[in-house]
């Protein structure tokens, strides 16, 4: 570690060197540069001498001299039609065999081989003619044939969409340089295991609560393990993918999940940890982060002048958003945010890495994104102890609201002729019953009571009554209340709870005629709301009662024995449900 540490300071040192030496150090020709005496050691990949960029494709020998060439280990520029590179000074009687640099889409590449500035031979390459290597974002390509008299390499790359296919572009003489080695292999290894695992758990997490920050957190795992496996290069293990392909799916599915943790963000902390306006402002940047640079992904040839530069400012728009995000939760006591300080931190930095080097700011070899791949494990994994943490209070929660919800039985809060829940019972208690998932109002009642009552009397009207509570068929997941008068109402959650409610309401006539013997059927009108966590949650019980009562009436109006129903997406605007009548 050491030594690792001791070496990345005498680069630093070299850096800031060559940065404040005095003009007059550059002063050499731009062909003595081009072809300098830089001396690398034996099998060492060679980075570029100098490079420079045109915005029109010049033929390669006019370069040497056309191009305004920088030999600095800067000044990396991005969207311009042509980057050139330079290649000289290595070992004599070992010149370059390989060109290699990350994986982006891009027109053509050519290289020529130089001797005495003039233009030796060429080779022209296309996109689909790249190799792609295992363990890392990178291609290779031949160099073109050599001999003696070649002191030096000129790359030309037409319309690249990355400035990195040159800042990280290196050429060695050792084809075993490109080779994967074990430890690599055992680092992808290790990654996709520790994030295959979290999807295991999601998925055993989701069968018994059905919460939303799990899928969330299963769809975040995947993209992870999509980008490990296209920028890693693992995917070449299994298929034969085109280097254009993957590199368009290698940002494609970081920007997805990217987006997808703000998502999680706001689902996973509890529901008072933010105020509705971070959390609001979270959910737009995680769509922001999924389209926006999702779309400067795709790498269209019209955007290509600067879509590598916007892919890496719109997604920068979800780095300070996600930390305000989970610092407010901090201070607001949130247990869900401590696991998020701890698995994101090192994330953030490893993609504020890969961000600066994206952007051309800086170079660095394609191997700097391990510390990425490793950031995104151990994200995971932490994060998925929180999920298990957030997902037994849940359960917590839920069981206490469902034994509460059970417990009211034993208390004197029950209808005496019908041995239903009454009103009250459930007003004082709604807060709990939505928390266990009760997020379907069904408010019912009996047709023609009235008329029930005054012939045949109230007797048989109390029958009927009884009759109907027997149709309601409460259990673990529905919840009949007798709200007064001939008036139910149904609390349901889970799956299927509009048909079920509905089944119930259709059940009352056979009830009725098995219990009473009346001339004619007794029918129910049901006004039903269905109001998912999100629309619910602003919304009380009496608002909820409101807007089933007015469908109730609208039931009536239409003929009776019928249900109408909305689906609510936001309770503040009508025009936010879908309406269904049975």
């Amino acid at each position: 570690m050491s030594r690792r540490i001791l070496g990345l300071i005498l680069r630093i040192a070299v850096v800031v060197l060559a940065l404040s030496a005095p003009a007059s150090a550059f002063a050499s020709t731009t062909h003595e540069r081009l072809h300098g005496q830089l001396v690398n050691h034996a099998h060492e990949p060679l980075q570029p001498t100098c490079h420079g960029y045109s915005q029109t494709v010049m033929p390669l020998g006019q370069a040497i001299t056309a191009v305004e060439w920088n030999c600095r280990p800067s000044g990396w520029r991005d969207g311009n039609t042509v980057s050139w590179l330079s290649f000289s000074g290595w070992t004599e009687g070992e010149p370059p065999l390989l060109l290699s640099s990350r994986i982006t889409v891009f027109e053509s590449l050519s290289i020529a081989a130089i001797a005495d500035g003039a233009v030796q031979a060429v080779v022209h390459y296309s996109n689909d003619d790249a190799r792609p290597r295992i363990a890392g974002p990178v291609f290779s390509l031949p160099m073109p044939a050599t001999d003696a008299a070649t002191d030096g390499f000129i790359v030309r790359i037409v319309r690249p969409h990355s400035v990195t296919i040159a800042s990280e572009a290196t050429v060695t003489s050792d084809p075993f340089d490109l080779a994967i080695t074990p430890m690599s292999l055992i680092l992808l290894a290790m990654v996709a295991g520790m994030l295959l695992m979290p999807l295991m758990l999601d998925a055993m997490f989701y069968v018994v609560l059905r919460e939303r920050f799990v899928l969330l957190h299963a769809g975040m795992t995947m993209a992870m393990l999509a980008y490990v496996m296209f920028t890693g290069g693992v995917v070449h293990g299994f298929a034969d993918v085109p280097v254009s392909l993957q590199a368009v799916l290698g940002p494609l599915v970081w920007a997805i999940g990217v987006g997808l943790g703000g998502l999680f963000t706001v689902a996973f902390l509890e529901r008072d940890a933010l105020p509705d306006w971070l959390r609001k402002t979270v959910i737009v940047i995680g769509w922001w982060t999924m389209l926006v640079p999702g779309f400067f992904a795709l790498q269209l040839d019209a955007t290509q002048p600067f879509d590598n530069q916007m892919y890496f400012l719109s997604i920068a728009a979800a780095i300070p958003t996600y930390l305000v995000a989970i610092v407010v939760a901090l201070f607001s006591g949130s247990k869900a945010a401590r696991y998020l300080i701890v698995a994101w931190m090192p994330i953030i930095l490893a993609s504020a890495d890969r961000l600066l080097r994206g952007m051309g700011v800086y170079s660095a070899p394609a191997s700097a994104d391990q510390a990425l791949y490793l950031a995104m494990a151990l994200e995971v994994m932490i994060i998925s102890l929180g999920v298990a943490e957030r997902f037994l209070t849940v359960r917590r929660e839920r069981d206490l609201a469902l034994n509460q919800a059970r417990s009211l039985g034993e208390l004197s809060e029950r209808d005496p002729l019908t041995d239903l829940l009454n009103r009250r019972a459930v007003v004082e208690r709604f807060d709990s019953l939505r928390a266990a998932g009760f997020t379907t109002f069904a408010l019912l009642d009996i047709d023609h009571f009235k008329t029930v009552n005054d012939t045949f009397g109230h007797g048989i009207g109390d029958n009927v009554l009884r009759a109907v509570a027997r149709a309601l068929q409460p259990d673990d997941d529905c919840i009949a209340v007798r709200m007064g008068g001939e008036e139910f109402l149904l609390l349901l959650r889970g799956r299927g709870a509009a048909q079920r409610a509905e089944q119930r309401r259709q059940a009352i006539v056979l009830h009725v005629a098995n219990a009473a013997q009346l001339d004619r059927p007794v029918t129910a009108s049901m006004g039903l709301v269905e109001a998912p966590a999100g629309a619910l949650a602003e919304a009380g019980f009496e608002a909820i009662y409101r807007r089933a009562d007015k469908l109730l009436y609208e039931a009536k109006e239409a003929g009776r024995n019928r249900t109408i129903s909305e689906r609510l997406q936001l309770f503040r605007r009508r025009h936010d449900t879908r309406r269904t009548v049975f």
